[in-house]
């Protein structure tokens, strides 16, 4: 267990002035390299030891680290290695007046740097709660073994060592979490200045789009433009995952979307290009599915499907609800050689164009019951004379309710496409 050590009268009134100007230093905020660094050298004086160094423990890789080792290289030793090991591991301070003759004691650095340690004396360095944050140990006491002073003396100044470190941790965590959440805000952002406030106006049509991603960035987006030929370009695209990764994944997808159909406006072409291109540029288990779809005004519908379904058409009025399957993979699974584009469709006047990405039908309530392709197919046809936007909403509600709550799981995306009936004639 931890030793603590009452003042001992052989603690002069030179060495309680250092430690009281070690903590008044310590209360005050500063790079804490310098710090650290201003300490050990002020230990070996208060001391009377050769070397110090101070000791920090790195969780993720269960070692401990000299964040400051005076005439010495940076020293990584597994976290119950040594006698500082020991020392950080029960919490206790250790006192060894012989090392070599000690087992726990670890020789490595003195055999790579050269140095001989005749004596060592270690103390944990605690935090607010308790915990060792690290450990420091002064080597070589010159010219006579470590007493009962020093060992109280290091205990105070690990105490306040550790209790400074604790501090500058948090407030680098702290600082961390802001310009985290600074840097997802920018990418959120960024990824809504991608997502259309509204449909081009192109004659004949109406869509609407909606997204609400499952964090501040989402793994989905939806595109409604106006090619060059006069068609109504319609994309979503849903990448594996959501957050920031799947956001600037997705988002890259998009472009490249958008750039290929100025090339070509094919969506079989498109898509097989990008695909290539994301097969390249991705980590193994990374994908997208994405549907692309270009409307004439003669409600031609020329569309591609990476994996992503069910898709569904409203062929004419009133008209049950046709799925157009999927027939290729997700974009960056493999090479699409050898693939056949789909065939076309007539969507005629007063039918309708929706997609939707996984997290509307695959959204749970509180049973973790799907919301499922049944309901949603219900939903849709409870409404299907309303307007595209009144369809989303619709939508929207009926998942809500189901959810019941509930935050969502996924990121969900809808895009609804109408093309107008036929204007009634003018006297």
């Amino acid at each position: 267990m931890n030793s603590t050590h009452p003042i001992s009268p052989h603690i002069t009134a030179r060495q309680m002035r250092m430690v009281l100007d070690i903590s008044r230093a310590l209360a005050i905020p500063t790079d804490l390299d310098q710090l650290l660094l201003r300490i050990a050298q002020i230990s070996c004086d208060l001391l009377g030891c050769e070397r110090t160094s101070i000791f920090l423990h790195d969780p993720a890789r269960s070692e401990l680290w000299t964040k400051v080792a005076l005439q010495s290289k940076v020293i990584r030793l597994p976290a119950n290695t040594g006698i500082v090991g020991h020392s950080f591991t029960r919490n206790e301070v250790v006192c060894v007046h012989d090392p070599y003759s000690d087992e726990r004691f670890y020789p490595s650095a003195d055999l790579y740097s050269g140095f001989v340690t005749r004596n060592l004396l270690s103390a944990p360095m605690l935090g607010l709660d308790g915990k060792p944050v690290g450990a420091i140990e002064c080597i070589n006491k010159i010219g006579v073994p470590f007493g009962d002073a020093d060992l109280a003396l290091i205990e105070m100044l690990a105490d306040q060592v550790g209790v400074a470190v604790q501090r500058h941790q948090l407030q680098v965590e702290a600082v961390r979490a802001a310009t985290l959440r600074r840097e997802m805000d920018l990418a959120r952002r960024a990824q809504e200045k991608l997502i259309p406030k509204s449909a081009p106006p192109i004659p004949g049509f109406k869509a609407v789009g909606w997204t609400l991603p499952a964090s501040a960035t989402g793994g989905d987006c939806f595109d409604l433009w106006k090619l060059a030929d006069g068609r109504l370009g319609v994309l979503l695209a849903d990448a594996s995952g959501h957050g920031l990764a799947p956001a600037m994944i997705v988002s890259q997808a998009r472009c490249l979307i958008r750039a290929m159909t100025d090339l070509k406006p094919d969506p079989h072409f498109v898509l097989d290009r990008v695909n290539n291109r994301l097969f390249e540029d991705l980590e193994s288990g990374q994908f997208v599915t994405a549907f692309l779809g270009y409307l004439s005004s003669d409600g031609l519908l020329q569309w591609a499907s990476a994996g992503h379904g069910p898709v569904m058409a409203r062929l004419r009025p009133r008209g049950s609800l046709v799925v157009l399957d999927p027939l290729v993979q997700p974009l960056a699974i493999a090479s699409w050689e050898n693939e056949s584009a789909p065939a076309p469709v007539i969507i005629a006047r007063g039918g309708s164009l929706i997609v939707v990405s996984d997290g509307i039908f695959e959204a749970a309530n509180a049973s973790n019951e799907l919301f499922g392709i049944e309901r949603m197919v219900a939903a849709l046809d409870a409404c299907q004379d309303s307007s595209p936007g009144e369809v989303v909403a619709s939508l929207r509600k009926s998942v809500r309710d189901w959810q019941a709550g509930r935050e969502p799981m996924d990121d969900e995306t809808i895009v609804i496409v109408h093309r107008e009936a036929d204007l009634a004639p003018t006297e």
